[in-house]
This record gives structure tokens, C-alpha cells and sequence, in this order.
């Protein structure tokens, strides 16, 4: 008797927290991840700047924008992504996981609740266990462009 048995299809994803928020991005778009350098900025903007490897990254400080103050983040982790034009990061108090997840656990966000909520910038949202024998915890999304579209505004 021949048992057939489908493998579920998976994706793989960074995921890291960011205060009380655990969030991902697709492992496709991530280029780097480095120890956090020092950003230059002017102002109390949410962007700022770094060299890196003679290319500057524009760095989006996605904390504020989430919590509408600056992380305190002496020692933590730059993780660089490539955008349409160019390269871009975000800063990570801790270093994130990598992690395959059914394309079943993931749940599209509704465009009405994404424009209202504070986040704004999560196109999916999915329950997934972070740790092994954890409770499956909400994991959201992040959507590269969404973030770039924030980063310009």
C-alpha cells in the first residue's frame, strides 16, 4: 500500500522583536545583518544614515514609528534589506530567529484595519511558536514597501 503524503509548503522568515511586538520580514529580502553601527540623523525624524561598505543605507527607526519614541538600543543589530533602488535597515535589539512557516499559518491583514492601526505597515499576520514547546504567539508581517513608502513620507 503506497501512503502519499503531501509536504506543506513553507516559507522562510526573520523574526525578531521590537518591544511587545514580534515581527517578520521574508528572509528573500534580507541582505545583511550586522552589529548596530553608529546612524547619523538630523532632527527627530524617522530616518537616519550609515556607510556601509562605501553604500550609504537609509535607516528606518521603525521602533519610533511603532512606539513614537527612540529605542534605547546601546548594542543590538542592523538588519539591511534591499528595496527597489537601494538598500535599507532597520534596527533589532536582539539577534532575530530564521524560521520555516506553513504558507497555511499566514493571514492577510485587511487593508481598512492595516490603514488604522498603528502599525500600519503589516501586510500579514500569523501564530506560529517562536521558541520550540512555546504556545504559538502572533507574529505580524512586515510589507517591504509598505515600509519604504513610510520611510519617504
Amino acid at each position: 500500500m503506497l501512503i502519499s503524503q503531501k509536504k506543506e509548503e513553507t516559507l522562510k522568515f526573520l523574526i525578531f522583536s521590537m518591544g511587545d511586538l514580534n515581527l517578520a520580514m521574508g528572509i528573500d529580502s534580507v541582505v545583511r545583518i550586522i552589529p548596530l553601527p553608529k546612524i547619523y540623523r538630523s532632527g527627530d525624524k524617522l530616518l537616519g544614515i550609515i556607510i556601509y561598505e562605501d553604500q550609504e543605507i537609509v535607516v528606518i527607526d521603525l521602533y519610533k514609528k511603532i512606539y513614537g519614541q527612540e529605542a534605547n538600543i546601546m548594542k543590538g543589530f542592523l538588519v539591511i534589506f534591499g528595496g527597489i533602488r537601494s538598500l535599507y535597515g532597520i534596527t533589532i535589539a536582539t539577534l532575530p530567529n530564521v524560521q520555516d512557516v506553513a504558507l497555511s499559518s499566514l493571514q492577510a491583514i485587511p487593508a481598512d484595519y492595516r490603514d488604522r492601526d498603528t502599525l500600519g505597515i503589516a501586510s500579514h499576520m500569523m501564530q506560529i511558536p517562536i521558541k520550540k514547546f512555546e504556545e504559538p504567539q502572533t507574529v505580524f508581517l512586515l510589507d517591504a514597501e509598505l515600509l519604504l513608502k513610510m520611510a519617504e513620507t
